[in-house]
């Protein structure tokens, strides 16, 4: 027993918090936090607890009067995304609105303490403190597979309401719990705590450069701890004395002795990044053994399942790809040469199309059905624009096979019809090709309002099916007659056959049934006289045509001695053209964006399941203390590094507290192990009960300082992490120490500090005071003359969008989701060896705190909303106001989408609502509140006017959603 006594503590005498100076002395915030008693107010009646007092004897000070309460459902609102971080359903408000009780709020706010949603709210701030990510940063940026396990380990502290003095030391310490008292094995910290001390792995992490690295790595840490739970800008002191606070640089490194003997396990093999491997860590929360379990075997199944699901969409897409690519145009012989060019649209589905091909006379354009080519493909050649009179001997015009420039029918007859074949002397301009679609779609699709003709202004041919003889006096065969003549409308040039088996037929086209010449293996042809177009260097052809061939099919043909200008369909284009390819392409004709998207997913699914299994594995990216002599070194001697460089050794330091909260520099007092088979331990312990202390006159105060911060939208302390003098004066000292001693006196219970700033008359303020005199005096309303309006982070927006429109998957903790990437994203970030792998189900739809954190790659619209992947800690995050907060909501695909399901959900639960009820629920839905009756009867009226198929309720819903109080909290 006496040897036991005399090891215990090192030094007595060397207690850390022992003060050089008189207590009294220590500046705020370095004195303790005092007990202060409760200041009398005027006006009682309007306090609700304590806070109340201290906020309402400042504003009586200052001659100001507190904004009124909230209304009900504004108050609703707020407390939900305040402790849950979702809106509340129209369910929920209708049940606090009948709850006339006098404790109705709180019985709520009772209620949300206890919700698994809170967890998942409070851990997202605690994260950005903790500069969570996935990935390890810089080049290459490396997974770090376990790292989840600390966000759900955030999450299940805080839905737990795990003590705050033993949150910090678990984080800092949780492998030091067990004394060491005797000789025999060293008892292995719970996995909890081992996956607790990833909070010190966090930082981004480069290749290791040895000594460089390991000085860098436990700089940053020791930078953390003093910000996260000191309040301390202790980092600045790296380098030199601190510039604005009482740091001294030997602070800086007494400091980070503390963490002088972690040790980081070696990579595991294969780890070319070299980042540190992971520890044992078994799944601790109840069912999560099971659940893991459940994962990996699904995994491992779905390996086969995914892989002949592609095989089999390879093969589809494949076979898919030789479908006909396009209207193409060819110029070939003589001067000539060959070329061959075409629209990548496919046509060959037997429906109508519109095919327009310009030339400038030195370059060819296409159009198929209005649009533009995107991208023209090529067989041959150049693109010279090549026009009619570019043909040295002109001796025919044909239709429906190809004569290779001799006006005899040979190969590669078109299937299908011809419509209307137009040939301008120009290209067309905007307004003529826009009245030209107009008049095409009013012929065979019933387009309202389409002009009765086409323009007219240098058309110098028309072969139009609905009149084929050219004379609108006389009516046309009835459908299925031969076809043996066809005459241009412009020069009565006729196109005619006299073999029977060669001639075509009459069918019809379109919803209106226009007449068009059917052609199956048929040809007509005149001789090239008197065709204006002939003399033409540049012009425009436009054909109204249906395809359904499944080789090389020409059209109209004009040529001679070889040589020719033809229209052409050619559907075996892309043959040679691979499916990789095909895919990469995100204007390719052949691929649809569910199929591209399916593809890839299935293209990556081994290398994703093989990471899911990695990540399920019973493991945390965590430290462990040196094992010391023999097995590693001992516990090495901590100097000052001059200028903070490496490599630039100073005075030897021993670990100790900053010496501006304790008014001295004495080292501190570290439990040692007597046997000295344990050399390493006991260092982080010192320093994590050091600042979980209920004498340290920091962590509690920097804590409830957090809270007010987030509750309230601004510390008492505006800087967070920085209760030094750059940080400003606290607006409300005695409420911070009164609130320190309350959070102590409550067993450092974060739950019960909520729930006392969210029950107080302060926080149930409305967002505008109707008296201004606060304005004038406190425009930045430190006193908190009326509620602060903020708007909601990142998170909230996106998991708003969902909850509304009923799309959210609610399903706690578990390994990280992809959500999908908007426009090219994915396909810029090498989609095969990204480690971004998109899900396209549910999983996507979870809340956003467990969306993958990628330091090289933010999701935008996240990023939109200030929600940035943390390199370092991360006390506040910036509201910004900029134009691409509104685009993401109003033209980004993820809103737009979740605005249809919105409408799809009213729909579905409310069949037979009239527009007002589909108005009534949509407000409640998406603002907690009911519309009022401008709001209702504008609204419905615009729904009742919606003309037949049109989809106004989700514009509705869109615009709702795309409002400022949608993501503002009032």
């Amino acid at each position: 027993m006496r040897l036991i006594r005399c090891f215990l503590f090192l030094s007595l005498s060397a207690g850390g918090l022992l003060s050089a100076e008189p207590v009294a002395q220590r500046p705020w915030p370095f004195s303790p936090p005092a007990d202060v008693g409760v200041p009398r107010v005027e006006r009682e009646a309007w306090t609700r607890n304590p806070i109340d007092h201290f906020i309402l004897s400042k504003l009586e000070a200052a001659q100001l009067v507190p904004a009124p309460t909230a209304k009900r459902h504004v108050l609703l609102r707020r407390v939900y995304y305040d402790l849950v971080g979702v809106p509340p359903s129209p369910q929920e408000l209708a049940s606090f609105l009948k709850d006339t009780g006098k404790n109705a709020y709180e019985r709520v706010v009772d209620r949300l303490l206890k919700d698994p949603r809170y967890g998942e709210r409070w851990a997202r701030p605690w994260l950005d403190l903790a500069r969570y990510a996935d990935t390890a940063g810089y080049e290459g940026d490396p997974d770090l597979p376990h790292a989840w396990r600390y966000r759900d380990y955030v999450i299940h502290s805080f839905n737990q309401d795990k003590p705050y003095d033993l949150f910090v030391k678990e984080q800092l310490a949780g492998d030091e719990f067990s004394e060491v008292l005797g000789a025999g094995e060293l008892p292995l910290p719970s996995a909890e705590r081992v996956v607790a001390m990833t909070f010190l792995r966090l930082a981004p992490f480069t290749e290791p450069r040895g000594d460089e690295t390991r000085h860098e790595m436990l700089s940053e840490m020791t930078t953390t701890l003093g910000e996260v739970f000191l309040g301390l800008t202790i980092g600045c002191a790296k380098c030199h004395d601190h510039k604005h606070d009482d740091i001294p640089t030997r602070d800086f490194y007494r400091l980070k002795a503390f963490l002088a003997t972690v040790a980081i396990p070696p990579p595991a093999r294969g780890d070319g990044f070299q980042i540190g491997g992971p520890l044992p860590a078994t799944f601790f929360r109840k069912g999560e053994s099971k659940w893991a379990a459940q994962q990996r075997k699904q995994l491992s199944s779905e390996t086969d399942d995914s892989k002949k699901e592609l095989a089999v969409l390879a093969k589809r897409l494949s076979q898919g790809l030789l479908s006909p690519a396009g209207f193409a145009l060819q110029s070939f012989g003589g001067g000539l040469g060959n070329n061959y060019f075409f629209d990548t649209v496919p046509v060959g589905d037997g429906k109508r199309h519109t095919a327009i091909v310009s030339s400038d006379g030195s370059h060819w354009t296409f159009s198929t059905d209005g649009v533009a080519a995107k991208r023209t493909d090529s067989l041959s050649g150049t693109n010279k624009g090549d026009w009619f009179a570019d043909i040295p001997k002109t001796g025919h015009i044909s239709l429906g096979k190809h004569t290779e420039g001799t006006g005899e029918p040979r190969s590669a007859d078109h299937q299908g019809t011809f419509g209307d074949v137009l040939i301008y002397d120009h290209v067309l301009g905007t307004t003529e090709r826009t009245q030209l679609q107009g008049f095409l779609d009013g012929k065979y699709e019933h387009t309202r309002g389409a002009p009765q003709t086409p323009p007219t202004s240098g058309l110098h041919f028309w072969l139009d099916a609905s009149d084929l003889d050219a004379d609108p006096t006389t009516e046309n065969p009835p459908a299925n007659s031969p076809v043996p003549h066809w005459k241009d409308r412009i020069s009565g040039i006729s196109l005619e056959q006299k073999v029977s088996h060669l001639i075509p037929r009459l069918g019809t086209l379109g919803r209106h049934q226009t007449p068009v010449v059917r052609f199956d293996d048929d040809f007509l042809v005149t001789a090239a006289t008197n065709a204006r177009f002939l003399k033409d260097q540049r012009g425009t052809i436009v054909v109204v045509f249906s395809a359904t061939h499944q080789g090389e099919g020409y059209g109209f043909e004009v040529g001679g001695n070889g040589t020719f200008l033809s229209t052409a369909v050619y559907p075996s284009a892309r043959k040679s053209q691979s499916l990789e390819r095909a895919i990469n392409d995100p204007a390719h004709p052949g691929i649809s964006t569910e199929d591209r998207r399916r593809y890839r997913f299935l293209t990556t699914r081994p290398q994703a399941i093989a990471a899911d299994l990695k990540r399920l594995q019973p493991m945390a990216m965590s430290l462990r203390h040196s094992f010391g002599p023999p097995y590693e070194p001992g516990v090495p001697t901590s100097r000052i590094m001059i200028r903070g460089e490496y490599d630039n050794p100073g005075e030897v330091v021993l670990p100790g507290f900053p010496s501006c909260v304790t008014g001295h520099q004495k080292a501190a007092a570290i439990r040692l192990d007597p046997f000295k088979r344990w050399p390493t331990r006991s260092r982080r312990m010192a320093l994590a009960q050091w600042i979980a202390s209920k004498q340290n006159p920091l962590t509690a105060r920097v804590m409830v300082n957090r809270l007010w911060h987030w509750h309230f939208g601004r510390g008492i302390v505006a800087t967070p992490s920085d209760f030094g003098s750059m940080g400003g004066n606290p607006s409300h000292e005695k409420l911070l120490d009164w609130l320190a001693v309350r959070f102590m006196k409550e067993n450092w219970r974060l739950k019960a500090m909520h729930r006392l700033m969210v029950t107080s008359a302060t926080y149930r303020q409305i967002a505008r005071n109707p008296d201004r005199a606060g304005q004038q005096q406190d425009p930045e309303n430190r006193l908190l003359w009326q509620f602060r309006r903020r708007r909601l982070e990142a998170e909230a927006v996106r998991d708003s969008v969902l909850s509304v429109s009923g799309r959210l998957n609610t399903e706690h903790y578990g390994l990280p989701i992809f959500p999908a990437l908007p426009g090219d994203i994915s396909e810029r970030i090498k989609w095969k060896t990204s480690k971004w792998h998109t899900h396209h189900d549910t999983r996507s739809r979870k809340r956003s705190i467990y969306i993958y954190q990628q330091r090289s790659l933010s999701m935008p619209f996240m990023q939109a909303f200030d929600s940035l992947v943390c390199d370092q800690s991360r006390p506040r995050r910036r509201t910004s106001v900029t134009p691409l907060q509104a685009l993401a909501m109003y033209n980004g695909d993820f809103v737009n989408e979740e605005a249809h399901f919105f409408a799809e959900r009213l729909r579905r639960s409310h069949k037979t609502a009239t527009p007002d009820e589909l108005v009534h629920q949509a407000f409640l839905l998406a603002y907690t509140r009911e519309p009022d009756t401008d709001e209702s009867h504008r609204l419905a009226t615009f729904l009742a006017s919606a003309p037949p198929g049109e989809d106004r309720l989700s514009g509705l819903c869109r615009v709702l959603l795309n409002s400022n109080e949608f993501i503002y909290i009032d």
